[in-house]
């Protein structure tokens, strides 16, 4: 559930006979969009489920898509952004595991949009698995009495490219934080994307950037990201703040780590 752009699909291409004509997206970024009053009154507005902000982008977006509307970018377009007051910050950050309001409101979306394509995002973020997300029956009644089409039909008509640039994850094996054995230190990516390296701090159980998972194809994954020197094993300094690749050696207590799970635990 990232927003992102990616270059305009062949299928919009073929369609366009300028640059200025307006193109079919999947999604918007949210908050900059004009719709038909009568027809967002129609599509039942927004999610009243939905907390503060996140997620509400790409609910509007689905249910456009799948219900019968659809959404265009428009070049030539122009229009203004009205901010909220000065010092706003956004969602607050989670006190705990499964608090964050943008993630039940993710969860909110593919639980009433993504059918069994739901499982892709639960494989990206395995922490929401025991979110508690509220009533959704009303939701799925309109989606049902409005005759939506599915999000298969979505994702090959619509988002039809997006798997050529976000292929879609393979299935989880394990999830969770990794802790140095017989230690209260964990592995922390320290919010380091391409490039950057790991590091220790303490376990904080929290999730966010102590949060890994193992899938099926062996990749030892946050987010989008992987660690990727193969046939090396992952050590760690006497001082616990370094972590790096060694030779293997199975004597070595600071290369075992235990893989615990932050919600079961």
């Amino acid at each position: 559930m990232l927003w992102k752009r990616i270059p305009l699909g062949s299928r919009e291409h073929a369609q366009r006979k300028t640059q200025t004509e307006p193109y079919r997206s999947p999604a918007m970024a949210g908050g900059l969009f004009a719709i038909e009053r009568d027809f967002f009154f129609e599509l039942g507005l927004y999610d009243p489920g939905l907390q503060i902000w996140g997620g509400e982008n790409f609910e509007i977006s689905y249910k456009i898509w799948q219900c019968g509307g659809q959404l265009l970018f428009v070049p030539c377009s122009r229009i203004g952004h009205i901010y909220r007051l000065q010092g706003w910050q956004g969602n607050p950050p989670p006190a705990h595991v499964g608090s964050s309001p943008t993630l039940k409101n993710y969860v909110r979306v593919v639980e009433v949009w993504w059918d069994d394509y739901k499982d892709y995002f639960y494989a990206s973020r395995p922490e929401t698995l025991t979110l508690a997300y509220g009533d959704i029956s009303d939701l799925k009644r309109f989606r049902e009495e409005h005759r939506c089409k599915s999000f298969k039909w979505f994702m090959e008509e619509i988002a039809y490219d997006i798997p050529l640039h976000y292929p879609l994850p393979p299935k989880n094996v394990e999830w969770g934080e990794i802790r140095g054995f017989d230690t209260s230190y964990c592995i922390d990516s320290m919010g380091h994307t391409n490039g950057g390296n790991v590091e220790l701090g303490p376990c904080h159980r929290m999730g966010g950037n102590q949060l890994f998972r193992i899938n099926e194809a062996n990749q030892l994954m946050q987010y989008d990201q992987c660690l990727t020197i193969g046939g090396k094993c992952l050590d760690r300094s006497d001082l616990l703040h370094k972590v790096f690749v060694s030779d293997c050696d199975t004597s070595k207590t600071t290369q075992k780590w235990e893989m615990n799970n932050i919600v079961a635990v």
